[in-house]
C-alpha cells in the first residue's frame, strides 16, 4: 500500500484542513449579510459553498479522529471542527471506534444511539426523523444516551461538554458580533439562515452516511459486515453533485472499512475495491431510503 499512496502524498493534504478552518468562519460571517440583502434565495449561497463547507469539516474532523497525518496538530483540529459542527467533541472520540468495531450491525453506536427498534411503528417515526433531520437527531439521541451506556457512562464527563458549549457560543458570539456591528445585522437574520444552514448540512452529511450504511444489518462476523459496506457509484450527474458536495467519502466507502489504517479516501482509484463490493446509484438509495420509513 506504502508504494501506491506514499507519505509525501498524505503530508501535502495538510492544507485542506488548515483552509477549511479558516473559511468556515468567513463563510458563516457573510451567510447573514446576503439573508439580509436577498432573503431565502440565499439558500444558493448555502447549498454551494455552504453544504461543501460543512460536510468538509466533518469529513476533516473524520481524519483528524484517526490521525492520517501525523505533522498536523490534529487533536486541537478535530476539537475545533466539532465545536463548527455544534457537537461535543468527547461523544465522537468515543463512539467512532465502536462505529469500526460494530458496523452495520444495531451495536454500531454511532448510527444506532437506541440499538434496535422492534416496534416498527417507532422504527418508522426514528427512521423518519433521521433521513429529514440528518446528523442532528442522531447526535442529540446520541447525547442523550450516552451518560446511560454501558460502555461509555464512565469515560462521559458532563464538564467537557459544558465546556465544548461554552466554546460553542464564544466563537459564534464573536461572529454574529462582528456581523451585528459592521453590518447592522438584526439577531433575526443571523439565527434564521444559521438554522436553515446547519440543517442542509446535517442532512447532507447524514446521507451520505446512509448511503454507506443506512438500514443495512449484517448478521455475519467483522469482515463480512465490514465488506457490505456499500459504496455510492460516480457514473451519473446526481450521483457526481452528491459526492462533490459530500468530497466522495461513499465512493470508495468500503475500503474505509476493510482497509481502515490506509489513508486511501483521497486517492480513489489507487487502490481496487473487494470483488464483491456493493456499488448503488442514488436511484438505487432512494428504494433504501423508501424501505426506512414504509
Amino acid at each position: 500500500m506504502s508504494d501506491l499512496i506514499t507519505k509525501n502524498a498524505i503530508n501535502k493534504q495538510s492544507w485542506k484542513f488548515y483552509f477549511t478552518l479558516i473559511l468556515w468562519p468567513v463563510y458563516i460571517f457573510i451567510l447573514p449579510l446576503l439573508f439580509a440583502r436577498i432573503g431565502y434565495w440565499s439558500v444558493f449561497y448555502m447549498i454551494f459553498p455552504g453544504i461543501f463547507l460543512f460536510t468538509w469539516a466533518g469529513y476533516n474532523l473524520h481524519e483528524c479522529w484517526h490521525k492520517y497525518i501525523p505533522g498536523l496538530p490534529n487533536d486541537f483540529l478535530y476539537y475545533v471542527f466539532s465545536l463548527y459542527l455544534l457537537t461535543d467533541p468527547q461523544i465522537y472520540r468515543m463512539i467512532h471506534g465502536h462505529h469500526h468495531a460494530k458496523v452495520n450491525s444495531y451495536d454500531d453506536f454511532e448510527f444506532h444511539p437506541l440499538g434496535e427498534i422492534k416496534n416498527p411503528v417507532l422504527r418508522r417515526i426514528y427512521n423518519f426523523f433521521e433521513i429529514t433531520l440528518g446528523i442532528i437527531f442522531i447526535f442529540i439521541i446520541a447525547m442523550i444516551k450516552i451518560g446511560r451506556h454501558p460502555a461509555y457512562k464512565d469515560k462521559f464527563k458532563m464538564r467537557r461538554q459544558l465546556q465544548a458549549f461554552i466554546f460553542m457560543i464564544l466563537i459564534y458570539t464573536v461572529i454574529f458580533s462582528a456581523d451585528i456591528l459592521i453590518f447592522k445585522i438584526k439577531i433575526s437574520q443571523i439565527l434564521i439562515p444559521f438554522i436553515i444552514n446547519h440543517w442542509l448540512g446535517s442532512l447532507m452529511q447524514h446521507h451520505s452516511q446512509l448511503v454507506e450504511h443506512g438500514n443495512l444489518i449484517v448478521n455475519g462476523d467483522y469482515n463480512a459486515r465490514n465488506i457490505a459496506t456499500r459504496n455510492l457509484s460516480s457514473k451519473g450527474l446526481p450521483e457526481k453533485i452528491f459526492l462533490f458536495l459530500t468530497h466522495w467519502d461513499s465512493n470508495e466507502h468500503v475500503l474505509h472499512h476493510t482497509l481502515p489504517g490506509v489513508y486511501s479516501r483521497p486517492f480513489p482509484g489507487k487502490i481496487d475495491l473487494p470483488e464483491n463490493s456493493t456499488i448503488i446509484s442514488l436511484k438505487d438509495y432512494m428504494k433504501i431510503l423508501k424501505t426506512m420509513i414504509t
